[in-house]
């Protein structure tokens, strides 16, 4: 009988052990979940920041080829003026609306640089 009590008391013991051991993997389990998706949030951050930036340096770089070309051109006196206005309201444009994409990736760059991906108030995907 002492033998029949003791062994049900191990095993109670061993049970008990068991559910608190399982409660321990969930917890840890819900942490590492957590933990990964903030690195997925970061590693998407910068992913679009890393994009932000290479609008920026190609639309800064093609507007400064565009205003060269618009200074440096050689234009000869024989040319139609309705053909040189048309030429030099393209280029303009041209700068202007590289510098519009430059401008805007860089302010999208810092809206999405102050993007919080621990507490991620706001979803990422609807952010963006």
């Amino acid at each position: 009988m002492f033998a029949g009590t003791l062994n049900a008391g191990r095993e109670m013991a061993e049970v008990a052990w068991q559910n608190k051991c399982r409660q321990e993997d969930l917890a840890q389990r819900e942490l590492e979940n957590e933990r990964r998706a903030i690195d997925d949030a970061r590693r998407s951050v910068d992913e679009k920041a890393q994009q932000l930036k290479a609008i920026s340096h190609q639309s800064a770089l093609i507007a400064g080829f565009s205003m060269v070309v618009l200074v440096e051109v050689q234009i000869p006196e024989d040319i139609d003026g309705l053909l040189i206005s048309f030429f030099v309201w393209t280029a303009a444009m041209c700068v202007a609306f590289n510098l519009i994409a430059m401008l805007n990736a860089t302010l999208t760059l810092v809206a999405i640089l102050r993007y919080n991906v621990v507490k991620r108030e706001v979803p990422f995907r609807e952010f963006w």
